[in-house]
């Protein structure tokens, strides 16, 4: 028997996992997942960052950003600097190849997201919006 919320869970879960597969093509010609974009948005915005700031702000956990960082700084997008008034913290700033790179990728994540919502009215997408706060706000 079908539960009440069957379809609206899978079509969810699908939709969700299609529009990551999509971002995920249109950023393979630079080298990058959606999860390494998310950090790079992050840190152009608001550097330089400590590491714990950009787990809270991307909503990932240390060792995850951590392994991201690592991953952008082999690749020399970012850079790590050891605060010289605390030589534990370590702030997070790109580089001027990870400045020119994550502009251009911001273009390519603005194209994926104007087909991803297109045929979708504004007001839709704030009602949409709010519905995926209210879940969240209720499982978290």
């Amino acid at each position: 028997m079908r539960q009440k919320y069957d379809d609206l869970t899978f079509t969810t879960t699908v939709t969700a996992k299609n529009m990551h597969l999509y971002l995920t093509r249109q950023l393979s010609d630079f080298n990058i997942t959606p999860e390494q974009w998310s950090v790079l948005n992050v840190i152009q915005q608001k550097q330089p960052l400590t590491q714990k700031e950009l787990a809270q702000l991307v909503l990932k956990d240390t060792p995850t950003v951590n392994r991201i960082i690592d991953v952008l700084v082999r690749k020399e997008l970012v850079s790590n600097e050891t605060d010289p008034l605390d030589r534990r913290k370590t702030f997070i700033n790109l580089t001027s190849k990870g400045e020119e790179e994550t502009t251009q990728l911001r273009t390519v994540v603005e194209e994926t997201c104007s087909t991803l919502f297109s045929h979708i009215q504004p007001s839709d997408l704030q009602i949409w919006q709010q519905i995926m706060k209210q879940i969240n706000k209720n499982i978290l």
